[in-house]
């Protein structure tokens, strides 16, 4: 017990989990699309309720296919490598959506779209899970996810402000925000000091007062 709470004190003044904390953030603050796109949908291409669903099932299959290839080709990427294929991945399937014009070019950008929100998904709770302080790990870890649920909830509001004030109802301009949003998280992949660390190894604590492994 008294190592669990030295634990969660020192989560507290562990200067990586807050640059962590802080990438999470702004990795996944790019203005939202979810509410735009399926207005968009709606209004502009006519699309049925029914077939709207049929893309959530498509984008469900490129996180299954991004699952089984993370699986049997990425695992042995590092973390710094995983994190930038993910941004880079990110980036041009959300810039993509400027091509959104009928329902095949819809089902395309899904599957796409799912794939690369399956490996941003592996890549974000591996940098967390690696970062967790020993005796901690449940409290930091629900916390950095937090973060995410906050980050994702506040981007799809501001996305959703910009659709209806800002740009009259046309996606295309919050879209290439969107994907520069993300593009942007390639200058801060250097800050977090990764090197050559490999995925699943845990981070190298700099706190002296952080409790060590049994």
């Amino acid at each position: 017990m008294k190592n669990t709470l030295a634990g969660l004190k020192t989560s507290f003044h562990r200067r990586e989990l807050w640059l962590i904390a802080a990438f999470m953030f702004l990795y996944y603050f790019s203005p939202g699309l979810s509410t735009p796109l399926y207005f968009t949908m709606t209004d502009s291409l006519h699309f049925s309720q029914a077939y709207i669903g049929i893309l959530g099932s498509i984008s469900s299959g490129g996180w299954v296919l991004g699952a089984l290839l993370y699986r049997r080709f990425l695992g042995e990427l590092t973390l710094k490598n995983l994190l930038n294929l993910s941004i880079v991945l990110g980036t041009l399937t959300t810039a993509a959506f400027v091509l959104l014009s009928n329902e095949v070019s819809a089902a395309i950008i899904y599957f796409c779209s799912g794939f690369a929100a399956m490996l941003a998904t592996v890549a974000t709770v591996t940098l967390a899970a690696d970062y967790c302080p020993p005796r901690a790990e449940g409290f930091a870890f629900a916390v950095l996810m937090s973060i995410i649920n906050l980050a994702t909830s506040a981007a799809d509001n501001v996305g959703s402000f910009l659709y209806a004030h800002v740009f009259d109802h046309n996606v295309r301009p919050l879209v290439l925000i969107s994907a520069a949003f993300t593009a942007f998280a390639f200058v801060l992949v250097p800050l977090l000091r990764l090197g050559d660390k490999r995925q699943g190894e845990p981070a190298p604590s700099t706190n002296p007062m952080e409790p060590t492994h049994p």
